[in-house]
């Protein structure tokens, strides 16, 4: 996969880099094993880390370690696991003034079971994100490049998004498994990994390339494709599809490589640096955390 690609403006200012980030905060546990445990059987893990993580939440970090101006709308309980979060957040240089303390329920969590070349999930909703998002004001918005979102395509983050293009801001959207076209119509960047691809309505299983393809027409957007160890792709609304690959590493654990991934393909996109840096970016940055445990630098 080859030719010169073109991302697709109207976009940010090249080096501007004021984001807001909209999406879940939680709470990991992560258990590191040699293998998956099958019915009824202990396996017996050989490391665990436990520390403040969620998608949006670690890209806004991993934004903040790109050398953007982060703010984060999310929510957390007001519990010990909440001021956790908040604690990190703020040490790693992300404004947290729009994320919402709730002292009705509990912080978000998230059980992950890691093989280093795969992972299991469970996650357990807590604290309300889309009364954050409901909270968001107009200035909120004008007051930055960049709207980045992860998350349900609700009526609150719906309206956000609304109004990031009523502004003329830019927006990246990570699909994370879901079908958000109806949110993304227009310039900007898609974000997914080719699992998830496959499985949108429409797509070829057997080539993701076409898969982005399709997509990046039917949108009128840019569509980015992360393949694993055969590195990642990016395609624009005319066809054309850049592809760059990876070296190849031993993961350790495959929790946050993606929003390190997307962390990395939007600063480079905010800097105005072509197709190929940007997937250079986010495959570096998404290396550097699948390398040890635990979505932290």
């Amino acid at each position: 996969m080859s030719g010169v690609v073109t991302a697709t403006r109207p976009g940010p200012v090249p080096g501007s880099g004021k984001v807001l980030v909209l999406g879940g905060t939680n709470f990991d546990v992560i258990v590191r094993a040699e293998r998956f445990p099958e019915e009824h059987e202990k396996v017996r893990g050989n490391a665990y880390t436990a520390l403040p993580g969620g998608s949006a939440a670690n890209t806004a970090l991993g934004l903040a370690r790109q050398g953007c101006d982060v703010r984060l709308v999310s929510a957390v309980g007001d519990d010990a696991l909440g001021r956790l979060c908040l604690d990190d957040l703020g040490a790693g240089g992300v404004d947290t003034s729009l994320v919402r303390v709730d002292a009705a329920t509990r912080t978000s969590m998230a059980i992950v079971l890691s093989s280093g070349t795969g992972k299991r999930m469970m996650t357990f909703p807590g604290a309300d994100r889309d009364a954050a998002f409901d909270a968001v004001a107009e200035a909120d918005v004008r007051d930055v490049d960049h709207v980045h979102f992860v998350g349900e395509p609700t009526a609150p983050l719906a309206r956000v998004v609304g109004l990031a293009r009523r502004y003329g801001r830019s927006v990246s959207i990570e699909w994370n498994g879901r079908d958000m076209s109806g949110l993304a119509a227009g310039p900007g960047l898609n974000l997914m990994n080719v699992d998830e691809a496959a499985r949108l309505p429409g797509a070829d299983p057997d080539d993701a390339a076409a898969t982005a393809r399709r997509y990046a027409r039917q949108l009128s957007g840019n569509v980015i494709l992360t393949l694993g160890a055969d590195g990642a792709l990016w395609a624009g609304p005319s066809g054309e599809v850049v592809h760059e690959p990876t070296r190849a590493v031993d993961p350790v654990d495959r929790t946050g490589g993606g929003d390190a991934f997307d962390a990395g393909v939007v600063a480079g996109w905010l800097l105005g640096e072509p197709p190929s840096a940007c997937l250079r970016r986010g495959l570096t940055a998404a290396l550097h955390v699948i390398t040890k445990i635990g979505a932290h630098p």
